[in-house]
């Protein structure tokens, strides 16, 4: 059986949602996390631009280092050529008195992503934004990781997805240029790595027990066994180097989600290496494959000292995203 939690359902309050194909040109332009902010110049350096930057250029969660969400340009109702009229996604912003109410209206078609808000005064803008700003971050997130599979999709590993899908039963996105690093019966490590980049994904699993399973502290210790007997540091054997999850900066946080309608446990924190300088961020996805009564962990982690880490973080979001599991096969 699945865990039962109790998912409050997501009522999207903007007040209309379509799913259109003439929004702005809609060919989805802009690079990863781009948002063009429309904003008439008058009111980027008040109230309203400040709670647009309280949202939108909030941290991404979990870094080393702060990164924000999204990469903003805000430009004027007059600067709102067909160029920006084309990025990927757009949230347009028009105050002033023509407007009786404040109103949102969220667009999406499967490239674009268009919000557009309206209010009489910045005092109605700012309560707007607060009341629906953490739903316009969520969509605009949506945004960037259906951008991230398309470009996965590009040049997806195929072979090896089919690999894991024979072997392990489990079906998912592989991007370009990973490779099986290790491979045993209940646990694969794929890996692509330069000189400065190390991109990793953990799958593993085990039987599921009860519910209990899904709690940050069993999720964590399990984590931490698998990395011990698995991911060990350079230095390792000269001394007991592996990787482990670090505690300090930040505390691992755990969110609880339903995708496809499965019940998914997440986790993002911080990993180092025991007797190194090594960490970087991860994102650890859980979830139970009823047929086969395991739960089944799909995880990413980055190494890139010193440089941005968003993106590739954005692409883990995406393939945990893309997890399923295929149909055992029925004897006859």
């Amino acid at each position: 059986m699945r865990p039962k939690i109790l998912i409050a359902s997501l009522l999207f309050i903007l007040i209309n949602q379509s799913c259109t194909d003439n929004i702005g040109i809609a060919s989805g332009g802009g690079r990863e996390g781009e948002v063009v902010v429309v904003l008439n110049e008058e009111f980027q350096e008040g109230e309203a631009g400040k709670i647009i930057d309280q949202y939108l250029r909030g941290p991404y969660l979990i870094l080393p280092q702060y990164e924000p969400l999204f990469k903003l340009y805000v430009i004027s109702w007059y600067s709102f050529t067909e160029t920006f009229k084309a990025y990927r996604n757009i949230v347009k912003v028009d105050i002033g008195t023509k407007y009786q109410e404040s109103k949102a209206l969220l667009q999406q078609n499967k490239n674009q992503t268009v919000i557009t808000l309206t209010a009489p005064t910045v005092h109605d803008f700012v309560e707007l934004f607060e009341k629906h700003g953490t739903q316009i971050v969520d969509a605009l997130s949506k945004s960037e990781r259906e951008f991230a599979k398309r470009q996965i999709k590009k040049g997806a590993e195929d072979n090896l997805r089919k690999y894991l899908k024979n072997k392990h039963h489990v079906d998912m996105i592989i991007p370009k240029g990973y490779s099986i690093r290790k491979d045993t019966t209940d646990f694969v490590y794929l890996a692509l790595e330069t000189n400065e980049l190390t991109l990793g994904i953990m799958i593993y699993y085990y039987p599921y027990t009860d519910k209990k399973t899904f709690t940050i502290d069993n999720l964590l210790n399990k984590r931490d066994s698998i990395c011990k007997e698995h991911i060990k540091g350079p230095l390792y054997p000269e001394k007991m180097s592996y990787m482990t999850t670090s505690r300090d900066p930040f505390t691992p946080l755990l969110k609880e989600s339903m995708i496809d309608n499965m019940y998914v446990a997440e986790i993002r924190g911080l990993w180092n290496v025991t007797d190194d300088f090594m960490g970087g961020p991860f994102l650890s996805t859980s979830r139970v494959d009823e047929e086969r009564n395991r739960v089944v962990t799909v995880e990413g982690f980055v190494y890139y000292p010193s440089e941005n880490k968003r993106k590739f973080m954005r692409w883990f979001e995406a393939i945990a995203e893309s997890v399923t599991f295929p149909e055992k096969e029925k004897t006859q």
